[in-house]
């Protein structure tokens, strides 16, 4: 494994967010699949409320016909409860040919991301404003808690939907700060956490899995199909996860190379081929007349 630290600046202008990254992957066999993964590891003790929070690593292999996502953290899928209030597990965010970094236009559910075709995967089932149950017994929840006035769809644990929407955590539902720039939720945490909206439901995907290796953390993979996500013939693609309250988050951008034998094939080629099959043709005919 390859130990390494992971700068990340978050700078909001206007509708985009610029984010530096100096992140190295390395990749890993998994011996119980047979598959590669391509890792990488977040940076470690970074996030806020210690061990509970933290991501450790994300990564994904692929093969003919699925991607598979695969990270760990100290987040159960179920949440956890912080101060009176229940801190909830995100959903998978996946970009297919662009990048969250470039930004959205719009807000709330009606916002659209500036690149990409945006989907995303359910970890866990849950409908309604997700924000609501932080209204807790603590004081930093309920004061100057507010809903974010937007009407969420719900969502199923395995599904994948196409363009969604994700809302971006709780610190827009207990702190008023707009000092960090634009959010399309409002307010502070501009991380992608829960599918709020989306265009359509593909249906299941093959199924989630939240493993508990020891006392403080879970593994947690995902398989989607390729062609769901228009990568049957390769491509480009991002993963983004967080939990809610947003105490830390990461992200993996990787690429699907196209199967082999599914290039298409030069015009001269083509060319050679026509010719090839025509005097075959003619010698098949002369052939059959002698």
């Amino acid at each position: 494994m390859v130990a390494f630290s992971v700068l990340l600046t978050v700078l909001l202008a206007g509708n985009v967010m610029a984010y530096t990254y100096y992140p190295p992957t390395y990749e890993e066999a998994d011996a119980d699949s047979g598959l590669t993964y391509t890792y990488q590891d977040d940076e470690s003790d970074d996030a806020s409320g210690g061990w509970k929070y933290e991501i450790h690593r994300m990564g994904y292999s692929y093969d003919d016909e699925n991607l598979y996502f695969s990270m760990v953290t100290g987040m159960p899928q179920d949440g956890r409860l912080d101060r009176g209030a229940m801190i909830n597990s995100g959903d998978l965010y996946i970009n297919v040919g662009g990048s969250l970094s470039d930004g959205y236009t719009g807000t709330g559910t009606d916002a659209t991301y500036a690149s990409g075709d945006v989907y995303g995967l359910a970890l866990t089932s849950h409908s309604g404003d997700m924000n609501n149950d932080m209204a807790g017994s603590h004081s930093a929840y309920t004061s100057g808690y507010k809903d974010d006035g937007y009407t969420w769809a719900p969502v199923t644990e395995g599904n994948l939907y196409s363009d969604a929407i994700f809302s971006t955590g709780v610190y827009e539902g207990y702190r008023d700060d707009d000092t960090v720039g634009d959010d399309p939720f409002g307010d502070a945490n501009n991380s992608p956490v829960h599918i709020a909206q989306y265009g359509g439901d593909m249906g299941s995907q093959g199924g989630v899995s939240w493993n508990q290796i020891n006392s403080t953390t879970y593994e947690v993979t995902a398989t989607i199909a390729l062609d769901a996500l228009g990568l049957q013939g390769g491509g480009a693609f991002e993963f983004w996860w967080t939990m809610e309250c947003g105490n830390d988050s990461a992200w993996i951008a990787g690429n699907v190379n196209a199967p082999s034998g599914s290039e298409t094939p030069e015009p001269g080629t083509m060319a050679l081929l026509g010719f090839g099959l025509l005097g075959l043709a003619c010698y098949t005919r002369k052939f059959r007349k002698n």
